[in-house]
């Protein structure tokens, strides 16, 4: 803002308006920025909760037919299927613990630097707005 003296109401609100949609179009690219850099971090996470997900389904299903069969060939077939399928889901449970501790140390997925941002121009305003 430029000191002029002697400006008209009007074009006080308008420097006022002006300024305003600028702080907030620069919060917005703060915070869209500060999101993706957290789904970044998040991804990895994502990617073994994936992984998880898949191993589970073959726990589920039980569906590695190589597994029973050599299993199956040293001991009972309901006994190889059920080793099988034990062998599956502790994969899964593997996986899928450790990408919830990936997404719990990506933190917080909502911008905090940005509504820290925001709070502190809440703050910084409240005392000229009378």
């Amino acid at each position: 803002m430029t000191e002029q003296p002697n400006r008209t109401a009007g074009q006080l609100v308008d420097e006022l308006t002006s300024d305003t949609a600028q702080l907030v179009r620069a919060e917005v690219r703060k915070g869209q920025q500060e999101l993706l850099d957290k789904a970044k971090e998040a991804s990895k996470g994502a990617a073994l909760l994936g992984g998880a997900a898949v191993l589970g389904a073959l726990a589920a299903g039980t569906s590695a037919t190589f597994v029973v069969r050599t299993l199956g060939k040293v001991l009972p077939a309901p006994t190889a299927a059920f080793l099988a399928t034990a062998l599956y889901a502790g994969g899964a449970a593997a996986l899928g613990s450790a990408g919830l501790a990936e997404i719990k140390r990506a933190g917080p997925l909502w911008p905090e630097e940005t509504l820290a941002s925001i709070r502190e121009d809440v703050r910084a305003a409240r005392p000229h707005a009378g």
